[in-house]
């Protein structure tokens, strides 16, 4: 039988989706359990055949000509079985061993959330992600930083690659544009399949007319008289047959509601234009009694038919059996999950079924989404039951749906695209009715870089909770003393260090039961904002402890916020020269962005910057171009310390790689975004850059002028005051004052700020921050003809450096400092210290390559190859096939840049992967 029209998933979205990171086999699940995690992969698996499917070889013949064309559009109305055909020839072209990537789209699949399924659906297609993350860590923009990976992963691929795009018309505008940019400009190995009712938008007739691009249309979808026989398996007489083919005009989805109601020698339609109303609204739905229409009609209203969750709303109690008994949908009720407990009603047949309950008891269908909304606020599916409550036209539910999700809980666990997600649910009618909603909103407009209407809100709210200490009658006031702390520190860009002194007042630790499960939670928020703010103040133990106290309290479910606190607590171990436990930090907070927050890019490419900038520490360069180093600082939604890395790295890269120039212009334009943020410690760290580049560049009269016109402090103890500043906000601005003077050739009051650098950061322990302050004052020495005084510090930087490696901030002025070294080496040295020196000026004549980026199976196989196991030992061993270990060596060589085992081995014993 031919499912026409069936699709992986509906196309309304479900709340809780997950990274791709557990792999690509689609296990069943409980039917009331975790629906995202099915449907999740149900979005990029092709849907299996229905019983009686039958395969359409003309249709498939024209899309075998796939791979030589860039694309092939299927363009038909709803119900022609578009989605079937695609779905035949992903199967037939992956039992071939082509690469064909599916995504099931739908109209909530924005620019963010495409670039995440895109990935996952090569990834389950076979094609190997992890070979670029050495190379691709980076992103070019939140949404290319899915994009450019699977785009350089298929041109490594090389073979031929199909990406097949179901239901295309759904996207949003701006998603389809993407689209086409793809179509026209990636990979000449990507060919697409995509299908559509109508065209969404897409401009791809020149490539149509250079035989590049083909479509297909309805016509060519309609059933011919033979396949109709087919598709019956030949039980129509012929006057049957033509009776059959003159009704349903070859409809697919007609020729299955015929089939289904065995109305093989009914009569016939005249009018081919209504069959939507005559096929499902008489023949149908004709047979149904009153208590089977009424249960269909109640049906539709649900987003996916899950037994269990209609016995609930339903209440009811053979809600399975009931389904079963709809012997007339069979076809129409479409698999979601893979052993079909999970379905759902094909869309003609639920938009009929929705028009007609609107009609007929407009009441009912409201009673039904508010009911669903609260089973599904229940299972933890937030997103839907927002949107069903909101269906349901019930202010009051949705606003206690929401509230109930609390703004900073749902940012810890589920991260900003939840933030978002609720927002588009208030309005100003929810807000009065819940006040404290009000800063989900303000939150919502600072993440979206609209400071003036954030700024707006937050008043508002103010104004119409006493200053924020009053909620509305049986409101929860701890929730509200964190969500506002939350909606501060979103305002201030996310400065905690700003917020550090109120933390306290705001939420005290007195009288909290630790015990319960939201006394853990509220005691978890204050050391996670304690955490960030001792972080922020170079009070690094303090944060520290604060960050694993954090990590002890929260549940295992808040993985967004411990994410976050393995980057300060990395960040804080970076600062203090903890290398390994900061790269540990980083690459646990990378592994599980990646595998539950896939559709965060933000996150993403701020775990990779992070780890971005330690390598540049210890001058380990890696080859970016500009597009990617751009897009390292379009990142809204994300907290300004965090914010702060990416931009210094693009900044270095890009004047390392390129020119001056260049780092001058994306430190201007970066400068004028971040002021219009508000976000002072932000703009100042921007600003102080800025100087810094414009003195590396000989244009010290434009460098004081910015200083001035930034309002940067001139004041030397105001450089150093960690109560205002933070630490790295501090570092910037006393190096570039301090570099700034000198160039203007007073030695004197530069040398008092270099030194000053050096005594604060010996105060708080931030290691980085002293070897950049011994360095800084190493150059002013010498440039001011004090020689002893350079190589004093020269000294003093070796054995921080050698047990950090962290080399850059000599590399920054290499001519300085290899004359100061060459200096060091001319007197008497001990044996470490000459060695140390000797080294650095090796680092000085060229970065070091960065450490290869193995997966853990490349890492399981390195270990077998060390030990002297063959290709066939090893597969044995790891129960994986031997084109499996000769494919994980191929990456392994191409990471390494050796072409030998033996010298692969060697390379990973070098970069300490091997114990």
């Amino acid at each position: 039988m031919l499912a026409a029209g069936m699709r992986a998933c509906t196309s309304n979205s479900v709340d809780g989706i997950r990274s791709p990171a557990d792999g690509c086999s689609v296990v069943p699940l409980p039917t009331t359990s975790v629906v995202a995690s099915w449907l999740l992969k149900a979005k990029v698996i092709s849907p299996t055949p229905v019983a009686g499917y039958v395969p359409r070889a003309a249709l498939l013949q024209r899309l075998d000509a796939v791979t030589e064309r860039r694309f092939t559009a299927l363009q038909a109305p709803a119900g022609f079985g578009k989605t079937t055909v695609l779905a035949d020839f992903t199967r037939r072209k992956q039992e071939q061993g082509l690469l064909v990537g599916w995504i099931s789209l739908d109209e909530d699949d924005t620019l963010r959330v495409f670039g995440s399924y895109l990935a996952y659906a090569f990834e389950c297609a076979g094609l190997d992600l992890s070979v670029l993350s050495d190379l691709d860590a980076w992103s070019s923009s939140p949404v290319t930083y899915q994009i450019g990976m699977v785009a350089r992963a298929i041109e490594f691929h090389a073979a031929p690659c199909v990406l097949v795009l179901d239901e295309v018309d759904l996207l949003p505008r701006r998603t389809v544009a993407l689209i086409e940019r793809l179509v026209k400009r990636g990979p000449a190995n990507l060919h697409f399949a995509m299908a559509f009712r109508s065209n969404p938008g897409l401009d791809l007739a020149a490539l149509v007319f250079d035989g590049a691009g083909a479509v297909i249309g309805t016509e060519e979808f309609r059933f011919s008289r033979s396949e109709i026989d087919q598709f019956f398996q030949g039980a129509l007489t012929r006057r049957q047959l033509a009776e059959v083919e003159e009704i349903a005009a070859g409809w697919p989805v007609a020729l299955t509601v015929y089939r289904n109601l065995g109305a093989a020698g009914a009569g016939r339609e005249a009018d081919a234009s209504r069959l939507t109303a005559n096929f499902i609204g008489v023949r149908l739905l004709r047979d149904l009694s009153e208590r089977d229409r009424a249960f269909l009609f109640d049906l539709a209203v649900f987003d996916w038919i899950d037994a269990d969750l209609l016995e609930e709303v339903l209440e009811l109690s053979d809600a399975r059996l009931r389904i079963a008994a709809l012997s007339s949908l069979d076809g129409l009720l479409l698999p979601i999950d893979q052993d079909g407990t999970v379905r759902r009603l094909h869309p003609l047949v639920r938009e009929y079924c929705v028009d007609m309950l609107t009609v007929q008891d407009s009441e009912r269908k409201q009673f039904l989404h508010a009911r669903i909304a609260r089973a599904l606020a229940a299972r933890g599916q937030a997103t839907p039951a927002w949107r069903h409550a909101s269906a349901a036209g019930d202010d009051r539910l949705v606003g206690e749906l929401i509230e109930q999700a609390g703004l900073f809980e749902m940012w810890m666990r589920h991260g900003a695209m939840r933030v978002f997600s609720a927002d588009r649910f208030l309005t100003p009618e929810i807000m009065a009715l819940y006040p404290r909603l009000a800063l989900l909103r303000c939150v919502a407009l600072a993440m979206a870089v609209r400071s003036d209407e954030a700024a707006a809100a937050y008043r508002a709210f103010r104004q119409a909770t006493d200053g924020g200490t009053r909620d509305r009658d049986g409101g929860d006031a701890q929730g509200l003393a964190i969500d506002h702390v939350f909606s501060q520190m979103a305002l201030t860009g996310a400065d905690a260090q700003a917020m550090h002194h109120r933390i306290d007042t705001l939420l005290p630790a007195d009288g909290v039961v630790e015990s319960d499960e939201r006394g853990r939670f509220y005691l978890g928020t204050r050391h996670m904002l304690l955490c960030v703010s001792c972080y922020e103040r170079g009070s690094l133990p303090e944060s520290a402890s604060h960050g694993a106290r954090a990590h002890e309290l929260y549940s295992e479910d808040m993985r967004y916020g411990n994410i976050v606190v393995d980057i300060y607590l990395g960040m804080a171990a970076m600062a203090g020269g903890r290398v390994r436990d900061a790269c540990e930090r980083y690459e646990r907070a990378r592994q599980e962005t990646r595998r539950h927050f896939s559709s965060d890019p933000s996150l993403a490419v701020c775990a990779d910057a992070v780890m971005l900038e330690i390598d540049l520490e210890r001058n380990r360069e890696r080859t970016i171009d500009r597009r990617t180093l751009k897009g390292l600082m379009e990142l809204p939604g994300i907290w300004s310390d965090i914010r702060s890395v990416p931009v210094a790295v693009s900044a270095e890269l890009t004047f390392e790689r390129y020119d001056a120039d260049a780092a001058v212009q994306l430190l201007v334009q970066t400068a004028e975004d971040v002021r219009a943020m508000r976000a002072r410690a932000l703009s100042n760290f921007v600003s102080a850059l800025l100087v810094s580049y414009l003195v590396e560049v000989g244009r010290t009269e434009r460098a004081a002028r910015t200083w001035c016109e930034h309002e940067l402090p001139d004041e030397v103890a105001e450089l150093f005051d960690l109560d205002t500043h933070p630490w790295r906000t501090m570092e910037a601005m006393a190096w570039a004052r301090a570099r700034l003077l000198a160039a203007q050739g007073e030695f004197a009051p530069a040398a008092e700020i270099a030194d000053g650098l050096c005594t604060t950061a010996s105060t708080q322990g931030l290691t980085r921050t002293l070897l950049r302050g011994l360095a800084l004052s190493m150059v002013i020495a010498e440039r001011a003809g004090r020689t002893d005084r350079a190589v004093a510090r020269l000294l003093e930087f070796l054995p921080l450096a050698r047990d950090t490696g962290y080399v850059r901030p000599l590399v920054r002025d290499r001519e300085v400092s290899r004359t100061v070294l060459r200096r060091l080496l001319d007197g008497m040295l001990d044996a470490d210290t000459r060695d140390a020196a000797v080294s650095m000026l090796a680092d000085l004549d060229g970065p070091t390559p960065a450490a290869p980026s193995f997966s853990p199976r490349e890492v399981e196989v390195l270990v077998e190859v060390r030990e002297g196991r063959r290709n066939r030992e090893i597969a044995d061993r790891l129960g994986i096939s031997e084109e499996g270990v000769r494919f994980h060596l191929k990456n392994i060589y191409r990471k390494t840049g050796v072409s030998h085992r033996v010298d692969a081995v060697r390379n990973a014993q070098s970069f300490g992967v091997l114990d």
